[in-house]
């Protein structure tokens, strides 16, 4: 049976880190931002225990309105996790689940002023929070406590086992150096700073390849990367994202049939392997979408990302004809989990994506997530835009190098890297312990 918790407090804290190339997808060029970390007090069964969570503050993502500004996002974010912290303490004892039917509605309820996914925001790092401080209590890995349903959201066909290796799909920024001749100003700090660059140090051997409404700059761009994809990626995959660039559907079969119909990007093509949320969110679930959205599955399968603002999107997307859903788990687990269970049910499509997940927290956790639910290449960007460990005390360093020595490794400069060989992130020591993560972070460093 899943145990009684209860939701004492909460301390969130930034992390305020910088790119070390700058990152553009869709409307947002990013250059630094910064990570939300929840120290959560829970009881499990009566005990008190520290729960922790983590995501990114990206500018423009949650809520696309373009006259805002990234303090604004920041800000909206922020109320949403203060919000839901005054929730969830007042939520009476319950399993975990029920904790999250009990506070997310009153949450939308507060924050009705906000776009679905910010209102959200803050209900998906209390989940997660209560998840990691059930797993520290019990013993129990998340793999685990799904399968014994300690969180009480019920059976779900999972895997026997946590995968092991995960294949990282890397992310190719609208911005982003193709070859060395691209680089302007190079950084010089010892790791990859172009597409080339980076098969050749990692192995990579999976992609995710953002995408523009105009559709003439897009093909152009998207001839170059094929031509470094085909000339050194060997036997790869593809998936490409619109990030809501696209007003409508019928844009989006345009640009489709064109890319379809160019001999230069006939490799590619039939490597891809679907298109993420090209319409923006206020049309993608629109009826009048479908009799387009068939037409381009007939060409590629396409999956919606951005409009995943309620649990309950999954279910309105399979019906309209989308071929899936993406999991992230600043949308929260919850909703990722409902996601799995219904794609398990149609053989549809549940793709790990990350929005720019750095070290230890954010990662490791989503990590977590993806493996237990045996998803076995997700889109991993962090480590390439963000020199996390430049960002971490020496005591993080020490204890990430120290507790996870398949996963980081002694970079340029002294500072840790993610150790990604053969295109794959080694994942037995996060699958090992808890949710991912052992030792909190130093909270010294981070701002209250």
């Amino acid at each position: 049976m899943a145990p009684q918790v209860r939701f004492r407090e909460a301390e969130i804290y930034l992390r305020h880190v910088r790119t070390r190339i700058t990152f553009r997808y869709g409307t947002a060029v990013v250059t630094g931002q910064p990570y939300a970390h929840v120290r959560a007090v829970v009881e499990v069964e009566g005990r008190k225990n520290t729960g922790l969570s983590a995501a990114a503050l990206p500018p423009a993502w949650f809520d696309k309105a373009p006259d805002r500004t990234h303090d604004d996002d920041i800000r909206d974010l922020l109320r949403s996790l203060r919000t839901a912290i005054e929730i969830y303490a007042a939520v009476k004892p319950s399993d975990p689940f029920a904790l999250h039917c009990a506070a997310e509605p009153q949450a939308r309820r507060r924050l009705g002023d906000q776009d679905d996914l910010t209102a959200g925001f803050g209900v998906a790092l209390m989940d997660e929070a209560v998840a990691d401080a059930v797993c520290r209590a019990t013993g129990r890995t998340f793999h685990s406590a799904l399968r014994e349903d300690l969180l009480g959201f019920g059976a779900l066909p999972l895997p026997t086992r946590p995968l092991d290796r995960i294949f990282v799909r890397h992310t190719v920024g609208m911005g982003d150096p193709i070859v060395k001749e691209d680089v302007t100003s190079p950084v010089g700090d010892g790791l990859p700073e172009t597409l080339e660059e980076v098969i050749r140090a990692y192995g990579v051997r999976t992609f995710k390849v953002k995408v523009s409404g105009d559709a003439g700059a897009s093909i152009e761009r998207l001839r170059r990367i094929a031509g470094v994809l085909d000339r050194e990626a060997g036997d790869y995959r593809a998936t490409l994202d619109g990030n809501e660039q696209f007003h409508q559907m019928g844009e989006v079969l345009d640009f489709t049939r064109r890319v379809a119909e160019e001999p230069r990007l006939e490799n590619l093509w039939r490597r891809t392997l679907w298109i993420e949320q090209p319409v923006e969110r206020g049309a993608a679930l629109a009826a009048t979408a479908a009799a387009r959205l068939a037409e381009v599955a007939r060409l590629k399968p396409v999956i919606v990302d951005e409009s995943d603002g309620t649990d309950e999107t999954v279910d309105r997307a399979l019906a309209l004809g989308y071929a899936g859903i993406s999991a992230k788990n600043c949308k929260g687990v919850y909703r990722t989990l409902h996601s799995f269970r219904r794609v398990k049910e149609v053989g549809a499509i549940l793709s790990s994506e990350d929005l720019m997940n750095i070290p230890v927290v954010p990662l490791h956790q989503d990590l977590a997530v993806a493996a237990a639910l045996g998803i076995d290449h997700s889109e991993r960007n962090g480590h390439h835009y963000i020199r996390a460990f430049r960002y971490f005390s020496d005591r993080e360093r020490e204890a990430a190098l120290r507790e996870y020595p398949s996963l980081y490794g002694d970079g340029p400069e002294g500072i840790p890297v993610l150790r990604i060989e053969d295109g794959a992130l080694d994942l037995r020591e996060i699958n090992a312990f808890a949710f991912g993560v052992r030792s909190e972070p130093d909270w010294d460093v981070l701002t209250p």
